[in-house]
């Protein structure tokens, strides 16, 4: 399992320079320093909360403005990314700040201070250094994790510009290593919405439009199943590393949770897909599959007449995959693969998942004599290191849904059963 900054490192594909980027300097600093210096005293008691922010004072935007500026065009300096271990420390100081909004939740000043690092990291992309411009997005996608924490105003305008900034990234770049953190921001931007989108209040509820709703889906659709076909002889890094972006690219679109959105953000459809693992190049890796497959449970249906979701096609693919999952974890050997395969991590997640499922989808006897069966393989995987297969594998070939199109409004939309 490749994390985030390994994976940018063995990535050899995501060099690529097209004139989408223009040439450009590393911007000055000194001038930021002294201002830096100068305004100090009213940043850290803005962030604090010690005095009241007011973006109409220009004292205080000009502390926010600074200090973003400090943080951000340090990212295109060759001497930091040069010395080993200096352009980490730039994030751990910046991660230092972000904590620090957590302490004064509501502050207006929070959502200035976002502001800005989107508005500064937009401004140093354009940049023919390779590092800077993937630094500058994963400044950007340590940000959405921090809207909780601004004002009102703050969490219904950031979400959409992040969006908005992470959608353009994956249409416009040239970089994997960008479009993995745009990545993570999407993910993160709908994990902070979520539960901001089903407060009592619905003057304080927070949403996408349900234009960039599509807009998202459809970019991620796009990435996923356009086809990569690689050479005979193409290093086997480069194939993993694509299948490491594909496999974010999937926790991006469940995010979602909605089954369709557009004519091409057809997100259940493609997670049905991927789950199964048949007809798709490059082949699919397990942890591919898990992830489409956990995707598949946490999608409800939103508007009755979209296109009818079918959750009962929709989890016959995923119990096709589990059984799958399960005879590979019975099998499993000793090869680095399998034993570095983290097999618990994911059937905790599926059996938490699962649980949430059973809350919210109710008096449907398909799916609740499904989970049953489904949550027995999965309590013998944790209990006995050994996951029983028969009774969800015979439930799976007696019990078909009457149709298997994920939308029952869509033809072509139905998924063969692994192997078939």
């Amino acid at each position: 399992m490749f994390s985030f900054i390994r994976l940018i490192k063995a990535l050899g594909f995501f060099a690529l320079v097209i004139p989408m980027f223009a040439l450009a300097q590393p911007f000055p600093l000194e001038d930021v320093l002294k201002e830096r210096s100068a305004s100090a005293e009213v940043f850290n008691k803005t962030l604090r909360g010690e005095v009241a922010f007011d973006a109409k004072n220009p004292a205080h935007m000009k502390a926010v403005d600074v200090n973003a500026r400090f943080f951000v065009y340090r990212v295109t300096r060759p001497e930091i990314q040069s010395e080993p271990g200096k352009m980490d420390s730039i994030f751990k100081e910046f991660e230092s700040v972000l904590k620090q909004l957590k302490t004064k939740a509501d502050n207006p000043f929070n959502t200035s201070f976002l502001e800005k690092i989107l508005e500064k990291t937009k401004e140093i992309i354009p940049n023919t250094s390779i590092s800077a411009r993937i630094n500058a997005v994963r400044m950007q996608a340590m940000c959405p994790a921090e809207i909780a924490n601004c004002d009102l105003a703050g969490q219904k305008i950031l979400p959409e510009q992040f969006m908005e900034s992470f959608i353009t990234i994956l249409q416009k770049s040239p970089d994997d290593g960008m479009k993995l953190y745009a990545l993570k921001g999407i993910r993160d931007t709908y994990k902070v919405i979520r539960p901001m989108a089903v407060v009592k209040k619905a003057s304080s509820r927070v949403t996408l439009s349900p234009a960039l709703e599509v807009k998202v889906a459809e970019t991620l659709a796009q990435l996923i199943e356009t086809p990569i076909v690689y050479p005979v002889g193409t290093a086997p890094e480069i194939v993993e590393g694509y299948r490491v972006l594909r496999r974010e690219a999937l926790k991006a679109l469940a995010q979602s949770r909605a089954p369709i959105s557009g004519e091409k953000g057809r997100t259940a459809f493609i997670l049905a897909k991927f789950a199964n693992g048949s007809d798709i190049k490059p082949e699919p890796r397990l942890d591919e599959r898990a992830e489409a497959a956990i995707g598949l449970l946490n999608l409800r249906l939103q508007d009755p007449d979209a296109s009818e979701y079918n959750m009962e096609a929709a989890l016959y693919q995923f119990s096709s995959f589990l059984i799958d999952y399960f005879q590979r974890f019975n099998t499993r050997n000793d090869t680095d693969a399998d034993k570095l395969f983290p097999w618990k991590y994911y059937a905790a997640r599926i059996t938490d998942t699962l649980d949430e499922l059973n809350k919210e989808v109710k008096n449907v006897p398909y799916i609740v004599e499904m989970i049953q069966k489904i949550g027995l393989g999965l309590s013998d995987m944790e209990k006995l290191d050994k996951a029983a297969v028969p009774q969800l594998a015979t439930f799976v070939q007696s019990k078909a849904p009457a149709s298997l199109l994920i939308y029952k409004k869509i033809p072509g939309t139905e998924v063969k059963l692994h192997g078939n």
